[in-house]
């Protein structure tokens, strides 16, 4: 006898139709509006990453172990929140979707709290100074952030369950967001300077990226809406046939994470993001103190993001992935990023250009392809065990994301830490140790180097879009 959960055979016609509907093209409206979020969620990754331990060094004076200690504790937490925002997506149903009100809901709270930070009043004592950026990150990073990334990562999967379009929308949400990386990286150390630098410049820049991060995520939850889930339709409707109850909390976990490409996808994630915090927060202190030069962000930047804008602009990934596949074009991207950051280990602004110009090409690539690949991991759970646990299944990826950034961030503080880096000397003008540069330049280079080789084993086990689109001819 078939279990409650499973499809009988007598839906199989109506999920048929279903799925060819949901193969229809998106809307221009559709595309730009998934794409606008990105763009939103990058301006506040650039400000955090190139600013935030910056900022929290030499302006606020705080100690690397309590940084750590901050960054360690609000990613375990979010640990916690990326799970229970999975389930909570799952079992939210409006007439506006299950993604959605969450992303309308949350996208003005995210970006507060990052404000705040960059705003810690002066007045406050070094501890008053501790509690109030502590309580902001956490709110940012395990409360609002869980919420708004997991919601993010559902809703492709809601808009479409086509593959081209998938990898489509993610291409232009890749644009925009290396074009919002590029406006930070290129222009934030010059925007700091206009509002009055180090010191006080923080307030300008904190309100223009906040406010770009805020409104555009809005506007996404504005523009986006969501189809009919095949499998949740249908599920829904045999649930009201047979009037069983949801699914144990058990069963859906066992569904997840006993998934064979949970472990892959959490891998790539967590592997990504772990070489993106170290590479970006160590940009700043790696020009400025080794290459000598901290307005060579200008040049360091365009060198990495205008390849990878040019990629992304001209449709090269689609291309790429509908004549090899997802698997090798994943493969492909991080074996640009190995080359790239084996180049910028080489302690010369020209080297480091190209590498940076290199590295971009491979992160236009995988970081497009990566979102995809969480929608194919979702449908194929779904698809396998028929019932809809795109929210919980999203949450793996976001797991992987968060404890990679968690990772980072404390990598980050870890590297300075050991090669003795002084806020107080950078603030007098004067250079870092020999030991520290090093250091530096093994936490710009050398770390990301490493993870680029396990994101090229973790990729050439990516293969869940080539079953999934076998399943669904096996339904039809």
């Amino acid at each position: 006898m078939e279990c409650a959960h499973r499809l009988p055979h007598f839906f199989d016609w109506k999920i048929e139709k279903m799925t060819e509907k949901k193969q229809d093209k998106l809307p221009v409206s559709q595309l730009i509006g998934f794409a606008l979020n990105g763009c939103g969620a990058s301006c506040i990754a650039g400000i955090l990453g190139s600013f935030l331990t910056l900022y929290l060094t030499d302006n606020l004076l705080l100690s690397m172990g309590f940084i750590t200690v901050m960054m360690t504790a609000a990613r375990i937490i979010n640990a916690v929140t990326e799970g229970l925002s999975g389930f909570l997506i799952d079992r939210t149903h409006t007439k506006i979707g299950k993604a959605r009100p969450w992303i309308l809901g949350t996208a003005f709270f995210v970006v507060l709290p990052v404000f705040l930070i960059f705003n810690t009043p002066t007045s406050f004592s070094p501890t008053g100074r501790m509690i109030w950026v502590f309580v902001n990150y956490l709110l940012h990073v395990a409360v609002f952030g869980a919420v708004m990334s997991v919601a993010s990562a559902t809703l492709l999967i809601k808009i479409t369950s086509n593959s081209v379009e998938r990898t489509k929308v993610t291409n232009l949400s890749g644009l925009l967001g290396q074009i919002s990386n590029l406006i930070v990286s290129a222009y934030g150390v010059p925007v700091l300077m206009y509002f009055g630098g180090y010191e006080k410049g923080y307030f300008g820049l904190s309100l223009i990226f906040c406010s770009i991060g805020f409104i555009l995520p809005f506007l996404t939850g504005v523009i986006c809406r969501e189809t009919p889930e095949v499998w949740a339709e249908a599920a829904q409707q045999l649930s009201a046939a047979r009037k069983r109850p949801s699914l144990p909390v058990k069963t859906q976990l066992k569904y997840v994470f006993g998934c064979k490409y949970a472990l892959p996808l959490f891998g790539m994630f967590l592997t990504y993001n772990f070489a993106g915090m170290i590479f970006g927060s160590m940009a700043i202190y790696f020009l400025r103190d080794v290459l000598g030069n901290a307005g060579y962000m200008t040049q360091i930047s365009y060198a990495k993001l205008v390849p990878s804008i040019l990629c992304c602009l001209f449709g090269i990934v689609p291309i790429a992935n509908a004549k090899l596949g997802k698997r090798k074009v994943l493969v492909l991207g991080s074996l640009f990023q190995v080359m790239g950051y084996a180049l910028m280990l080489v302690p010369n602004l020209a080297f480091v250009l190209i590498g940076n110009a290199v590295y971009g090409i491979g992160n236009a690539f995988f970081s497009v392809l990566l979102g995809t690949a969480t929608a194919d991991v979702a449908d194929y759970i779904n698809l396998k065990n028929k019932t809809d646990l795109s929210g919980l299944s999203t949450s793996i990826a976001q797991f992987g994301m968060r404890f990679g950034m968690l990772l980072g961030s404390v990598g980050v503080a870890a590297v300075l830490a050991i090669g003795g880096y002084s806020g107080q000397a950078a603030n007098a003008g004067l250079a870092q140790s020999s030991f520290t540069r090093v250091m530096e330049t093994v936490g710009y280079a050398g770390i990301p180097l490493v993870c680029s080789i396990l994101l090229v084993l973790f990729s050439s086990r990516m293969d869940a879009d080539k079953e999934v689109a076998n399943m669904r001819k096996e339904v039809q």
